[in-house]
């Protein structure tokens, strides 16, 4: 019996589709518990962390994830949540800070698949002293500067 190309070709793209399928479930269930999240502050309602593992500086500018984890569940119009990520961006100059990424989750600490994601505004506003955004701020300002030093 012979093998014809078409079905070798088949097999290979087949595997090679199962293989990007797994890594992408892996990546997308051991980013948040491969994360170091620090208590950076809250309310009543929640309590706001940090990922130190996340901080970075680009131009003065640094990123890091941040979770907001509620004490209840809240909802929006696609469903409850427990707890949501923002990749945040920092001016340490300027003292402004701007969404890049949300993601919603069911679970609380951002545990589990995330049930919706979206673009921030990507719209930079004034980091107010003594806030949550301002205890973010010194924290990645202050670790992505001093990575950067020799």
């Amino acid at each position: 019996m012979a093998i014809r190309w078409h079905q070798v070709r088949r097999r290979r793209y087949g595997c090679v589709i199962s293989l990007c399928g797994l890594l992408f479930c892996l990546v997308t269930t051991t980013s948040t518990s491969a994360a170091e999240w620090v208590r950076v502050g809250g309310t009543h309602k929640y309590d706001r962390y940090v990922d130190m593992t996340t901080i970075g500086l680009w131009e003065q500018k640094a990123t890091l994830w941040t979770l907001r984890d509620f004490r209840v569940e809240r909802a929006i119009p696609r469903g409850p949540y427990r707890s949501v990520r923002a990749k945040r961006q920092y001016d340490c100059h300027q003292k402004m800070s701007r969404p890049l990424h949300i993601r919603y989750y069911q679970q609380a600490m951002g545990q589990g698949r995330v049930f919706y994601a979206a673009p921030g505004t990507r719209q930079w506003s004034r980091v107010i002293p003594g806030s949550d955004d301002d205890a973010e701020m010194k924290i990645a300002c202050r670790t992505a500067s001093a990575s950067v030093m020799p």
